[in-house]
């Protein structure tokens, strides 16, 4: 199974809307979720906004997706990393009442604001694959209980949406025992209903010192880019939103 394929046609933002950027995120801002956004993270309004405008310039500069222009966008799932820090958001796209799509906006300044979009649903909302995930995570627990001696009963905690990147969504779980305590985590992937342990290799690449040092430095370097062009894309796109927000104003002041 290619990830390429998954959904219809998924674009992922690389080179396609190289103007598009976002409003700065506020340290230490407050929604109603009671969730705290520290500097160069991205608020779920914000994100919205992002979301709104970007679709607009979807419709007028990419193929087959002209049907975007009137659209608009009603916010679905907030995503993390393995970290549990939020890394993304998604909207579904929404014409005469209709899913036309879905788009991710970035949570974090470090990363390009539109990571990906495309027609059709957005995997976690697609029954069969979280359906599977819930029973792979129950399969596991169910292991756990076998092969321990106290054969301890662990129950399934709710769904953790995970979004690592274009196309790899994951949904994580936690196993609780008795005393509501999490004895571990279980990470599927979506689309491949499978398993996946993060903290497994399964290559054993011999290096040097000097080698390690190298690679190390080189993806340091290549991060620093990469924040510092995200960033600058935000910068942009801020200014464009704005500048679309006077224009909307002015005209609408006319009428």
């Amino acid at each position: 199974m290619n990830r390429n394929k998954i959904g219809v046609g998924i674009l992922v933002l690389a080179t396609l809307l190289v103007g598009m950027v976002l409003i700065p995120a506020v340290s230490a801002q407050k929604e109603s979720s009671n969730v705290t956004y520290s500097l160069g993270m991205i608020s779920e309004k914000q994100a919205e906004e992002v979301a709104s405008y970007s679709i607009k310039e979807i419709s007028g500069s990419v193929p087959n997706f002209e049907d975007w222009g009137d659209a608009t966008v009603k916010q679905s799932t907030a995503y993390y990393d393995l970290d549990g820090k939020r890394s993304a958001y998604s909207f579904n796209v929404i014409e005469n009442k209709q899913q036309a799509g879905y788009i991710f906006i970035s949570a974090t300044k470090d990363n390009y604001p539109v990571l990906e979009f495309s027609k059709g649903k957005i995997p976690n909302e697609i029954p069969e694959f979280t359906t599977r995930s819930k029973s792979l995570a129950q399969e596991r627990a169910n292991k756990i209980r076998l092969e321990s001696n106290e054969k301890e009963e662990l129950t399934i905690g709710k769904m953790k949406p995970l979004y690592l990147g274009p196309t790899f969504y994951y949904a994580e779980y936690a196993l609780i025992d008795t005393e509501g305590k999490a004895k571990e985590k279980v990470i599927v992937d979506l689309p491949f209903s499978t398993i996946v342990d993060f903290n497994k290799s399964n290559v054993s690449i011999p290096v040097n010192e000097e080698d390690c040092l190298f690679n190390n430095t080189y993806l340091q370097q290549q991060q620093e880019m990469r924040t510092q062009n995200s960033n600058t894309k935000w910068t942009v796109l801020e200014k464009e939103i704005a500048n679309s927000s006077s224009y909307s104003t002015s005209s609408s002041s006319k009428l």
